[in-house]
């Protein structure tokens, strides 16, 4: 059951709402049909409200995760590739011993690891709520990982040097019921890495409208509200980095940043007012609806042709605009996505089959994507062979 949230922070219940993100669901599997987009009238922090509690989020990662890259056999793009090694260098640069033992929290299937492995760090760890994400990181790299969830994770006998937390607190309900478990697995003095998408910059990349409010994304941080959660959980900063992301055809922008264990936890904490947040995230939502414009455009263009067709993904991309376009009032025949865990399941009461089931089909394909635009039609090209008109909606 969904519920409204207080703030993490300063945990006032008073909130403005400053939009409403809303999804089709799937059939089975899936997390919710929307949220609230709030900033906290008190200390300024963004976050979704309206949505299930901490357990419903560990079982959607545990059963729904996307982060296995099964249709590359576990691998990642050139892409992310460098992200980690950029990650890695800066990682080096503070963290020099090769001793140190390294926990990485929300791994997947472990690629971070392997580049800390190749950088001469031999004593990592990984944990992930997915099984799947566990076994490929076992198969491709010998690395072991934890098959749970933060709050699952046990204390170690040897607590650990160094935690990573890579876009992954963003994921988070309980965001201080996580850090204090994970400061427990800290060593005196030990540190940690967060690094998050930073909501002070949404708007200098909206290739496609609002999808840093996605399904799984319930955190919107700026560097003085994440400031203000580490300090008020222990944490004292070491440094922090203004990145940006390159993901396949788009960039995300990234708050890159260590943080030490403190002695003690603070007893009167007040954080600091963050006034870049809200109309951070008022200028996003201005620049999605104009983003949005020429992708409505052509989905209306198709509904109102009639003509049958089928859709190519079905994540967060997809189920907004099913909810939000009149993308629900085309004649979609079926959804195709290479992720297992979403295929054979309905959306929108249409089933989702994979990419090999294409074969006989003569519709045009919808590719609903922006990250995956052009990989997708890639595939459907040299991959899989077909003939069918392609409709790009970017």
């Amino acid at each position: 059951m969904a519920t409204s949230r207080e703030c993490p922070i300063c945990l006032s219940a008073d909130t403005e709402k400053i939009y409403r993100q809303r999804f089709s669901e799937f059939s089975e599997g899936g997390l919710f049909d929307g949220y609230d987009v709030v900033v906290c009238k008190q200390c300024g922090f963004g976050f979704a409200s309206d949505i299930p509690d901490q357990s419903k989020f560990d079982e959607y990662y545990k059963q729904m995760s996307k982060y296995e890259n099964e249709h590359l056999n576990g691998q990642v793009s050139e892409s992310a590739l460098s992200t980690y090694r950029a990650i890695v260098e800066t990682i080096n640069s503070i963290l020099i011993d090769k001793n140190a033992r390294i926990l990485d929290v929300g791994c997947a299937t472990g690629v971070l690891l392997a580049e800390f492995k190749g950088s001469g760090y031999q004593n990592v760890t990984g944990a992930d709520p997915s099984a799947s994400c566990a076994r490929t990181a076992m198969k491709l790299y010998g690395i072991q990982v934890l098959n749970m969830p933060i709050s699952e994770i046990p204390n170690f006998e040897s607590p650990f040097d160094f935690l990573i937390l890579n876009s992954v607190l963003e994921h988070i309900r309980d965001v201080n019921v996580s850090l204090q478990s994970l400061r427990n697995l800290l060593k005196p003095g030990g540190m940690i890495w967060i690094e998050v998408p930073d909501a002070t910059r949404f708007s200098e990349w909206t290739s496609a409208a609002f999808q840093q409010f996605s399904m799984e994304h319930i955190n919107f941080f700026s560097a003085a509200s994440l400031m203000n959660l580490m300090q008020k959980n222990g944490f004292e900063s070491v440094g922090i980095w203004h990145n940006q992301r390159q993901l396949e055809a788009t960039i995300d922008p990234a708050l890159s940043t260590i943080f030490r264990k403190t002695e003690i936890l603070p007893d009167d904490f007040t954080p600091k007012h963050d006034s870049e947040t809200k109309p951070a995230l008022l200028d996003y939502i201005e620049r999605s609806y104009q983003a949005d414009s020429g992708v409505l455009t052509k989905i209306r263009t198709l509904a109102e042709s009639g003509r049958d067709i089928i859709v190519w993904g079905v994540g967060t991309h997809t189920q907004r605009l099913l909810a939000t376009s009149p993308l629900a009032k085309t004649n979609i025949i079926a959804f195709v996505d290479s992720n297992p865990r979403y295929q054979n399941k309905m959306l929108n009461g249409i089933l989702i089959i994979p990419p090999q089931e294409l074969k006989g089909k003569s519709e045009p394909i919808v590719i609903s994507s922006r990250l995956y635009q052009e990989e997708i039609a890639e595939q459907i090209r040299s991959k899989l062979g077909l003939p069918n008109e392609i409709i790009r909606l970017y």
